[in-house]
């Protein structure tokens, strides 16, 4: 057997403030458009393995993973990739506790030193769970370290680390495959970029899909622009191109509408599944699309 029913789910495709953001008036905070609300950008990957077992893969636990696990109805979860050590990245791990329960297994996380680090010492009471005064219900966890190029199998999932950079801070992309096309695959998750380096260029050929960080209009020191996303964008020539990581100053309707051919603004429980050849790609308020394989 092979792998089988692959779909890539985006949990949260705001940026840290979330939309709404708490206290504004402006026109996207109050918009009635579902894809307008917008929690913090994070993703999860479900499909089944060779040996017919379900599998999930978190990229990311983010400060709202409560909410988009019960919404996208995620009983499980194999593997946690961390991007950066950042707060809307992380600070919803101590929510994965209950996947050990309905597992009835650890969960292996996987990240750079640097972010490991944080996460030991934000997150003390489960890595360190023998000093805790009292034994208490935490997640257990097996962390493991990433390096760019250095590519992982999980599951039968090919997963790829890329170096790209979030201001003066290293992050990580990363590359998924199975081996053969399949849907939405090759696809690239790119979070929280401004700039990539020219080595990392290379690894981003050939997608057939591209998550992408676009923040705002305006200039940002450490995420792309609207232009510069674009710009990436047409030099990496992903056969689809989805915007992530949007500020409150992007509308959906209004910003998707100006985009490029085959580039678009991503969306709170957007899906990309592929089940047999043909399988639909979501998109709310449309007719159900099929993607190219």
């Amino acid at each position: 057997m092979v792998m089988r029913d692959f779909e890539f789910l985006v949990l949260g495709s705001g940026t840290s403030a979330g939309i709404p953001a708490i206290g504004c008036d402006c026109e996207v905070c109050h918009s009635d458009d579902p894809r307008d609300k917008r929690l913090r950008t994070s993703a999860a990957i479900r499909f089944i393995d060779a040996d017919d077992h379900p599998r999930t893969i978190l990229i990311d636990a983010s400060p709202d993973l409560r909410q988009q696990v019960l919404r996208a109805g995620i009983d499980r979860c194999d593997a946690i990739l961390f991007t950066h050590n950042h707060v809307d990245h992380t600070f919803g791990l101590d929510e994965v506790r209950r996947f050990n329960v309905t597992m009835r297994a650890p969960i292996d996380i996987y990240a750079e030193p640097h972010t490991l680090d944080h996460l030991d010492r934000v997150y003390r009471h489960i890595f360190q769970r023998d000093r805790n005064i009292n034994d208490s219900f935490v997640a257990t966890l097996i962390p493991h370290e990433l390096a760019p190029g250095h590519k992982l199998d999980l599951f039968g999932l090919q997963v790829e680390p890329i170096r790209l950079l979030h201001g003066r801070l290293p992050v990580m992309g990363f590359r998924f495959e199975a081996g053969e096309s399949m849907g939405p695959l090759p696809l690239a998750w790119c979070t929280d970029v401004s700039a990539i380096p020219p080595d990392s260029w290379t690894r981003l050929a050939g997608l057939q899909t591209l998550f992408l960080d676009m923040l705002r209009e305006r200039h940002h020191p450490t995420h792309f622009n609207l232009d510069q996303a674009i710009e990436a964008a047409e030099s990496i020539a992903a056969e689809q191109t989805w915007f992530i990581h949007m500020a409150h100053e992007i509308g959906h309707a209004q910003t998707d509408a100006r985009l490029p051919g085959g580039m678009a603004l991503g969306w709170d429980g957007q899906r990309l599944a592929v089940g047999s050849p043909g399988a639909p790609v979501d998109r709310p308020g449309e007719a159900a699309q099929t993607p190219s394989c």
